[in-house]
């Protein structure tokens, strides 16, 4: 089963929907992938595509329910629907779309206690997938080891998108290991191996289609903690991301930016034309490692933010 499937909207008539499927009232459009797949499903088959996650009524449901909405929300599955029966129809869509959205608040706080924590410095088993436009956004990202399948780790990203082994390496948007979506094929390895996984023959339209895999300990070349208030964005590791002013510039998965003007610099978002933190006087080749001092406006009182270099001065790990 999918476990972020949304219902995003529900036919009250027959109607032509997307690539000119008709559908039966009652029908229900379900997005999930992280919002990047979307999938029409009438209501003769909502027993076996569509289901509540009903683990996540569990301890606390009370304080979000009445005793009425837990009883509506046992009944979340659908049953058969015959076409013909569309008032049925309608009303079972309607009672389905109120369950739902009573359990959403829920499997959200359950999916984000089970989320990988990026800000964790300690995970060195990671990969970083980055891709060009086109490619699914879900699939993107830093993936932490979370167990194993066929005596290999297993990898997964935020958005549920998973790396494993099956006879060769293999990317899935989701945690379905009889499908995927990219593969390296060749001589079986320990781990995932770096450089551009192809597009499964069957994925999508665009067989040239590729994502790029590396090893976090290749790309990740700083980090930066010890900051905290409005500008702690700017914690976390870093790729090379680009070039400004004949020097590597840098960001984090929240936008952070280091980058050279004059010395090195570093911001809460990207744009080089303004910085919380900095080193002045440095103008070497990459950014210094240590404290960095905070941009007068920010105050006197506010720490320097802690700059370390993978493999060189000031590392952490």
């Amino acid at each position: 089963w999918v476990a972020d499937g949304l219902v995003v909207k529900v036919l009250q008539e027959r109607a032509t929907v997307d690539g000119g499927l008709s559908m039966p009232v009652g029908s229900v459009k379900v997005t999930y992938a992280n919002g990047d797949m979307a999938k029409w499903i009438p209501p003769e088959v909502f027993s076996k595509e569509l289901r509540a996650q009903r683990q996540c009524i569990c301890e606390g449901l009370e304080d979000h329910s009445s005793n009425a909405d837990v009883e509506d929300a046992g009944r979340a599955t659908l049953e058969s629907t015959a076409p013909k029966e569309t008032s049925i129809a309608a009303s079972k869509a309607s009672s389905f779309m109120r369950s739902f959205s009573r359990l959403m608040p829920i499997m959200g706080m359950v999916g984000e206690a089970s989320a990988p924590n990026a800000d964790v410095d300690d995970d060195e088993d990671a990969y970083i997938v980055s891709g060009a436009a086109g490619v699914a956004s879900s699939v993107l990202g830093r993936y932490f080891r979370v167990g194993e399948h066929n005596d290999r780790p297993k990898y997964r990203n935020e958005q549920g998108a998973v790396i494993y082994f099956d006879e060769h390496w293999k990317m899935n948007v989701k945690d379905d290991k009889l499908h995927w979506c990219f593969e390296l094929k060749g001589e079986p390895s320990e781990s995932p191996q770096s450089g551009d996984w192809p597009a499964w023959r069957f994925y999508g339209k665009d067989k040239s289609a590729s994502v790029h895999v590396a090893a976090a300990v290749e790309v990740e070349l700083l980090f930066v903690s010890g900051v905290e208030g409005p500008a702690r964005a700017v914690n976390g590791r870093y790729m090379e991301t680009g070039t400004h002013n004949d020097r590597p510039k840098y960001s984090n998965k929240k936008g952070a930016t280091i980058f050279f003007d004059g010395y090195w610099k570093m911001n809460d978002r990207s744009d080089v034309l303004a910085w919380r933190f900095s080193v002045k006087g440095a103008d070497g080749p990459q950014p210094p490692a240590g404290d960095w001092e905070a941009h007068w406006s920010y105050g006197k009182d506010q720490p320097p933010a802690q700059v370390a270099m993978r493999g060189g001065e000031g590392e952490s790990h």
